[in-house]
């Protein structure tokens, strides 16, 4: 009953015959010496929904992700230590401007400009605190009078 299956045949042989040695030219191949190519790939044929790849060079970026990067750090720091968030904002601001002269991504090269400018401004005005409170204790009376007890 199993003999009647298909591949069961006594005179068929499922297993081809092994190819030519290499040295040796077949004459049903013109050229016996040379690989055959493998079938090109054409990603629109597996995927007919798949974007297209362009295959151009990535747009540098290095400038406004720094940009950024410093940006949102001074902007942390630039209530707690004035003097960095100053410094670091005015660096995210210079690497913004030149990112964007450049035509790098515009959304991160604008964050880096936002936020340092962001962090310049809070810096100011807790420097600007900060004067104030140090000026109103030195002018406070009571703080003369300890001041004035702790000399004698």
């Amino acid at each position: 009953m199993s003999d009647n299956l298909p591949g069961n045949d006594r005179n068929s042989n499922p297993v081809p015959p092994p190819p030519a040695p290499s040295g040796t030219p077949n004459a049903h191949t013109p050229n016996a010496h040379t690989a055959p190519s493998a079938p090109a790939y054409d990603p629109a044929a597996t995927n007919p929904g798949a974007p297209a790849y362009s295959g151009g060079p990535a747009q540098p970026k290095g400038l406004a992700l720094s940009s950024m990067i410093v940006g949102i750090v001074s902007l942390l720091i630039s209530w707690p230590v004035s003097i960095v968030g100053i410094i670091g904002g005015v660096v995210a601001l210079v690497l913004g401007i030149v990112a964007r002269k450049k035509g790098q991504p515009k959304g991160m090269a604008l964050t880096g400009i936002i936020t340092g400018a962001l962090a310049i401004v809070i810096s100011i005005i807790a420097m600007i605190v900060v004067a104030l409170v140090i000026g109103a204790a030195l002018n406070d009376p009571n703080l003369q009078q300890q001041l004035e007890q702790l000399d004698q």
